[in-house]
């Protein structure tokens, strides 16, 4: 049995998607659209930022079974996340066209094939040993919510404290019980106005999360992320808005999952939730300012 007393308060715990996109350049007068396949999925962001932060990471979630997924969990391993205790089991598809995200004039197409997470809530007993080792949750909102769900309870029962990332609005709603185990919430505005609606409170809106803390009293704070504009956190009773200011911005991709990993990595290590707000933010300031999506997400030299 793991020795919870001797584990690391930085040890993370991740639970999300993987998945392969095809991201698709902006074509130009003189150049050609472009396109290339990159590992994607909030699971895979979410791992590699705090990786790169300074957190020992281990990532639970369910990849198939494909010489691409070997590829993706090798390139997670060669950034030092721990994925030993990945589920391999097969992916499903919806039976739907591909799904397209569009990021701004400047910014690429990123396209991929609506895949199904297979995770289910008998799948966390094989995380029990994860749970046991870790002090922190960090979880993809867009898990299914029954999975999302059991391992929000289970982590609750080990003492680990949980942040959920949810870049944007769910497909299913996240039920009441499940936010009774969720201590820190990081999410987009698009995501934030809707759990307004869920919560049936016109006051909720991106610039004010201290109704969504008094809507959910066991949040202990919310970082609102909106995109290259800035951020704002809040613990329920003060609110504190951090422009990021870039002067060109170059990636938003996978911004929320940047803000998410670096939060996690402050408070794990003691941080207050605003000092831990203001790491997010110098994470994000770094990461709209450089190329790429994984590939700009900063490690800790570079932000310090």
């Amino acid at each position: 049995m793991t020795d919870r007393a001797a584990t690391p308060h930085h040890a993370l715990l991740v639970t999300g998607r993987l998945y392969l996109e095809l991201a698709v350049g902006q074509q130009t007068r003189h150049h050609d659209a472009q396109a290339w396949w990159h590992h994607a999925g909030d699971g895979g962001h979410l791992a590699v930022a705090a990786a790169r932060l300074g957190a020992r990471v281990s990532l639970f979630t369910q990849a198939g079974a494909t010489a691409h997924d070997d590829e993706l969990l090798g390139t997670l391993a060669g950034e030092g996340v721990q994925v030993d205790d990945v589920i391999r089991r097969a992916t499903t598809f919806a039976n739907s066209h591909v799904y397209a995200e569009f990021h701004g004039s400047h910014q690429p197409i990123a396209l991929s094939s609506p895949a199904r997470c297979a995770l289910v809530p008998d799948d966390v007993d094989a995380a029990e040993h994860l749970l046991m080792g870790h002090q922190w949750l960090l979880a993809d909102a867009a898990l299914p919510i029954d999975f999302l769900d059991a391992m929000a309870e289970r982590a609750c029962f080990y003492g680990l404290r949980t942040v959920l990332c949810a870049k944007q609005p769910c497909e299913d709603r996240i039920p009441r019980r499940t936010w009774k185990h969720i201590d820190y919430l990081v999410a987009g505005a698009s995501a934030i106005e809707a759990l307004a609606r869920q919560f049936n409170d016109a006051g909720i809106t991106p610039g004010d999360p201290a109704a969504l803390c008094r809507n959910i009293p066991s949040l202990r704070g919310v970082l609102v992320v909106r995109g290259a504009t800035g951020i704002c956190v809040c613990d329920g009773r003060e609110t504190c808005a951090m422009p990021v200011g870039a002067r060109e911005v170059v990636e938003v991709r996978g911004v929320c999952a940047v803000a998410a990993g670096a939060l996690a990595v402050a408070l794990a290590e003691h941080h207050h939730l605003v000092d831990a707000a203001r790491f997010a933010h110098a994470a994000v300031r770094f990461y709209v300012a450089h190329e790429g999506t994984r590939a700009a997400m900063p490690f800790r030299k570079e932000i310090e």
